[in-house]
Parts: structure tokens; C-alpha cells; sequence
């Protein structure tokens, strides 16, 4: 029963997909415009008065990440929701839908940008494949991949067409695999995504952050 309440308190206490601001201000932030549909993906430091409660300091400005038009928006949008829900709910946290607002917890909104940089510019009738090649990945994947393009080309314009970037959105359209990860990278890259690979249970609870690690052990 006291587990159950617990349960219930956790959930109670999160916002958008997994976001519990009383744990720590980092978050993912989707803004949807509402002239045109298009979607902006944020990541910010800081939540409510844009102040360190405990500093009492100003913290960073919210880095954006990545734009996304309406239409390929809508094409992803209930397939992320849906497996993002799922996680969520085997951790006993409460579900969301996408709204004008939408903050995600910092892992869930990685994995969200990765996929938004794999199909920012796609062929629509490559969306499916981009989308089963996404969800075939482990979270830990997508958790290094999003690290590995954000390291040179973490930003809604520069470096979109080159390096890791580009490289996702070819591996991203090749036909998917029944066998993680379906990525058609180089022999040469492909030992690093597989170097990473854990079991997919060990891999929802490996934290990539101190501020993330709470949360993530939940899902």
C-alpha cells in the first residue's frame, strides 16, 4: 500500500513526459507555433523565474536544438508519444500528450531531437523507415547517437547537412533490421554504436547525467 502511494506521489509530481522540476530545472522543451504547426525543440536550464533556486543566480539561456515542419511533425508525433507513454507507464509515472508546451525529461527529449534531426529534411515516403530504425534502437542508443551528433552539430541549422547529422539521416532511411542497432553506418563506426549495447532493461536505467540518474532508473 505505502508503495502504491509513493507510486501515485511520483506521478502526481511530473509534468509533460517524465519532467519533475523539483528533482532538477534541466529539461527539454517542445513549442508548437500556432500559426503554421511547425515544431521547436529547446533544451533550457531552468524552470519557472529562470533563476537557480539555490544560487540564486541567473542560469544559461535555452540552447535550441531542432525545428521540425508540420507535416513530418505529424507523422512522428503519435509513434514518439506512444513509446514514450509506455515507458512511463511501466514506471508507474503519469502519461502525456503533446501540447502548445510540451517539456520533456532530459533523456526522453534526446531521444525526440534525434529523431527530429533524422527526418528535419527527409523524402516523406522515408518517414516510416526513419521511424522503425528509430524505434529499434535502445534507449541507450539514441542517448549516445543525440551525444555524438550534439557534439558538432547541436543546433537547428549549423552543421545539419555534414558529419554525424547527415550521417543518421542516411542510416535512418535504410531499410530496417529486425536486429538493433538497424543502423547502415560504416564498418567502421558501426563498433562504436555496438560497444555501447546493453541488455535493453540495462539500458532504460543507465543514466547519462547526475541530474538524470533519479529519474532514469524509472525508465
Amino acid at each position: 500500500m505505502a508503495s502504491r502511494r509513493r507510486t501515485r506521489a511520483v506521478a502526481a509530481s511530473t509534468i509533460g513526459f517524465g519532467f519533475d522540476p523539483a528533482g532538477s530545472p534541466h529539461h527539454f522543451l517542445l513549442r508548437i507555433v500556432a500559426s503554421t504547426g511547425d515544431v521547436v525543440v529547446d533544451e533550457c536550464f531552468a524552470w519557472g523565474d529562470g533563476e537557480d533556486p539555490d544560487a540564486g543566480e541567473k542560469v544559461p539561456a535555452a540552447h535550441p536544438k531542432a525545428n521540425l515542419d508540420a507535416y513530418r511533425w505529424a507523422r512522428i508525433a503519435p509513434v514518439v508519444a506512444d513509446t514514450f507513454n509506455t515507458r512511463l507507464r511501466s514506471a508507474g509515472l503519469s502519461t502525456a500528450n503533446w501540447v502548445t508546451e510540451t517539456p520533456l525529461v532530459p533523456h526522453l527529449g534526446k531521444e525526440l531531437t534525434l529523431l527530429v534531426w533524422a527526418v528535419e529534411d527527409a523524402d516523406p515516403t522515408l518517414l516510416p523507415a526513419m521511424i522503425a530504425n528509430w524505434l529499434g534502437l535502445a534507449p541507450e542508443e539514441r542517448w549516445w547517437l543525440y551525444s555524438t551528433v550534439n557534439a558538432t552539430s547541436g543546433h537547428p541549422e549549423h552543421g545539419r547537412d555534414r558529419g554525424w547529422r547527415k550521417a543518421i539521416k542516411i542510416a535512418f532511411a535504410e531499410n530496417p533490421t529486425d536486429t538493433p542497432p538497424p543502423l547502415a553506418l560504416t564498418d567502421a563506426v558501426r563498433p562504436l554504436v555496438r560497444g555501447r549495447q546493453r541488455s535493453r532493461r540495462t539500458a532504460e536505467r543507465l543514466p547519462v547525467s547526475k541530474d538524470e540518474g533519479q529519474q532514469m532508473e524509472l525508465f
